[in-house]
């Protein structure tokens, strides 16, 4: 086991009265073999603590590592899931983990299938059963075959050794040019598909889940019990781009609902897109969204599906600084904590809010002030039991690209 040592930061930028829960305390690790790499990921790993997975890259090659923390924050061991030289390595469309309900860890990146097709690239997915010790050949969940996008992934448990992965799909963009190796992601419909992988490298229950949806946001899954949400960004015919969200139950998903009418008309794609965690019977969708020219974040708790997901109240945080997006959440106590990127471009930092069971949001000081701007900022990840939480973040020590992490009790 590694050294480590912590700065140790607590505080609070206001605090209400009637707040039932204080806000966790904020802990920064600091590693004496820091994480090499960027576009992190971390998920809980129940009994252990959490795995962070980060990318490295040198030259043509990259590789995707992991690195385990406990629940006091203590580096426990690290290792290589892959490396090669055809990555497909983005500022927002990035690797993941995820820890299934029988202890095996799947992972995933992005692989180039056409050199000559730069918006080309593939999803591959390899499990261990041996906590990261050893890891499977990869597979695809999908089996189109064209040489368009397949990203965004979300990944998430789906009963014993089953991993359900969601991802936006390209494929139709090669059909409506005629050739198979040109994709022009807004001019023909992007798709939101999913499928079901086992131990045994099969893929089952492909689905279309939406035939039309915005082409380069975040998606994200969130399952309890045999129930499965996921959220994203919608496209509609005349461009509006509001959230949506679907749900499946017994390996079905039904109808797509929106979040809420924001009423965001954007003729690109604004890379930006929601979170979702789910804390027993109740729900939080949080996103990023346009309104007056200005960007803001809405949240919503769900916790009666039977009443229209649009009819539920949303909420908007009122924040000290304009904010960048990039958001996440999990739950926390009897709410949830969510996070996101304030000022990417001038003076980033990493920003936190705890939001109660009655919607009320309150807001911590700033995580962390990262030194990287713009997409170098990327997208912070968090993931916890409820008591405990990790966040993720790229950063910048000498110059080399790092990832920053605090843990949170």
């Amino acid at each position: 086991m590694k050294r480590y040592f912590f700065a140790l930061w607590l505080g609070a930028l206001w605090v209400p009265q009637a707040l039932s829960e204080p806000l966790p305390s904020i802990s920064r690790i600091f590693l004496t073999d820091p994480m090499h790499g960027a576009q992190p990921a971390v998920t809980l790993e129940k009994g252990y603590g959490f795995v962070v997975t980060a990318q490295q890259s040198d030259g043509d090659r990259s590789s995707l590592h992991w690195v385990t923390i406990d629940f006091e924050g203590r580096h426990t061991s690290s290792g290589v899931i892959s490396e090669g030289a055809t990555r497909f390595v983005n500022w927002a469309d990035t690797p993941g983990i995820t820890v299934l309900d029988n202890g095996d860890w799947v992972a995933f990146w992005l692989e180039r299938n056409d050199p000559e097709a730069p918006e080309g690239y593939d999803i591959k997915v390899v499990r261990s059963t041996d906590r990261g010790r050893t890891w499977s050949q990869p597979i695809l969940p999908h089996h189109d075959g064209t040489k368009t996008q397949h990203g965004f992934v979300s990944l998430v448990p789906d009963g014993g050794d089953r991993a359900l992965i969601a991802w936006l799909d390209g494929r139709l963009a090669a059909v409506s040019t005629g050739a198979h190796d040109s994709h022009d992601h807004e001019s023909a419909p992007m798709t939101l598909r999913s499928a079901v992988l086992t131990r045994a490298d099969t893929v089952l229950e492909e689905a279309l889940i939406d035939d039309r949806t915005c082409s380069c946001c975040q998606t994200d899954l969130a399952r309890i019990g045999d129930a499965t949400l996921l959220a994203y960004r919608d496209r509609s015919a005349n461009e509006i781009r509001d959230i949506s969200l679907v749900r499946r139950r017994s390996g079905s998903w039904g109808h797509a609902e929106p979040v809420h009418q924001d009423g965001w008309r954007i003729e690109g794609c604004p890379v930006n897109g929601p979170s979702l965690a789910l804390n027993g019977n109740r729900a939080i969708v949080f996103w990023p969204t346009l309104v007056n020219e200005s960007m803001v974040l809405r949240y919503k708790l769900i916790d009666d599906f039977a009443t229209p997901i649009n009819r539920v109240a949303a909420y908007t945080l009122a924040l000290p600084k304009p904010p960048s997006g990039r958001v996440d959440a999990v739950q926390w106590k009897d709410g949830f904590l969510v996070t996101w990127v304030s000022r990417a471009k001038d003076h980033p930092s990493v920003d936190i809010a705890m939001v109660d069971v009655q919607g009320t949001a309150t807001l911590a000081p700033p995580m962390a002030e990262p030194q990287p701007r713009g997409r170098a900022t990327g997208f912070p990840r968090i993931a916890g039991d409820g008591t405990r939480a990790l966040v993720v973040w790229p950063e910048l020590e000498n110059g080399v690209p790092v990832i920053g992490m605090s843990l949170l009790r």
